[in-house]
């Protein structure tokens, strides 16, 4: 192939991804309506507990909200229901980062929370699939990743708002690569922030958009701690703040400023417990 050729055919694939992209940004633009939950007299609370110690986590975060919205399930306005298929043992078999089955069930649910996803890398023996935070963010449209960091001693209460579906995230997949958007700064800036709260096993995200939003830990499947048989030592508080903004965006704020002094009382002021 001659050079001009190359530069024809690599002419030829960007301005695909570009007219795809034109094709998103004019539907997005047409999407105004933003999901009122005050209006909803019936909430589904979709539930992706994830691979290595998602589920480990998952499970006592569900104690959090079942215990913080009892009243609102037993009534029958709040309803979790766990979503199935999302194991990398699942994506695998089938060779899909986000199965066609599963996103149908996502689609059903007003909210997600998810635990840790595997995305596979290189000398890991797996297939080689696209990341499936990056799907669901995009196929749901989640514009907008906001992160909250707290740190009361030293009267930090940080809120970062950031890009989500954009950058080389995206398009690293498709053959786009050196590219800097504000996407990849956003996800430094955050984790080094959560850091300073104490860790990413502290912090969690969420991701906002006018129909969906997911809610999630910001960390990712723990392979080490899983394979020494140690994942019931993993901390979930990033799960249960999950659990918190989650409630708080489908309107029940209260609720999160009760299980945010809980942790506090818990994770700081009257901390009992300590793990190597």
């Amino acid at each position: 192939m001659t050079r001009e050729e190359e530069i024809r055919v690599a002419s030829e694939k960007f301005a695909e991804l570009v007219r795809g992209e034109y094709e998103r940004i004019a539907l997005m633009k047409e999407d105004t309506e933003v999901k009122d939950y005050s209006k909803l007299d019936h909430i589904v609370i979709g539930i992706l507990p994830g691979d290595g110690i998602g589920p480990i986590i998952m499970e006592q975060a569900l104690r959090v909200v079942n215990e913080l919205l009892k009243n609102e399930i037993a009534s029958g306005r709040i309803e979790i229901r766990t979503i199935e298929g999302m194991t990398i043992e699942n994506r695998v078999a089938k060779l899909e980062s986000l199965p066609a089955e599963v996103f149908e069930e996502c689609k059903k649910c007003d909210v997600l929370v998810k635990g840790p996803f595997v995305t596979p890398r290189a000398g890991e023996g797996l297939p080689n699939l696209v990341s499936a935070n990056s799907l669901l963010r995009r196929g749901l449209n989640l514009f907008a990743a906001v992160r909250p960091i707290k740190i009361p001693d030293k009267g930090i209460n940080w809120t970062f708002f950031r890009e989500n579906i954009e950058g080389e995230y995206i398009w690293g997949n498709k053959g786009i690569e050196v590219i800097v958007l504000p996407n990849l700064y956003g996800d430094i800036v955050t984790d080094v922030a959560a850091e300073h709260q104490g860790g990413l096993g502290t912090a969690c995200s969420c991701n906002i958009g006018n129909k969906y939003a997911l809610f999630e830990a910001i960390h990712g499947t723990a392979p080490y701690l899983m394979s020494h048989g140690r994942g019931h030592y993993a901390d979930p508080s990033s799960l249960i703040r999950a659990m918190g903004q989650m409630m708080a965006h489908i309107g029940y704020a209260d609720r999160n400023e009760l299980l945010e002094k809980a942790l506090e009382i818990c994770t700081v002021t009257e901390r009992k417990v300590v793990l190597t």
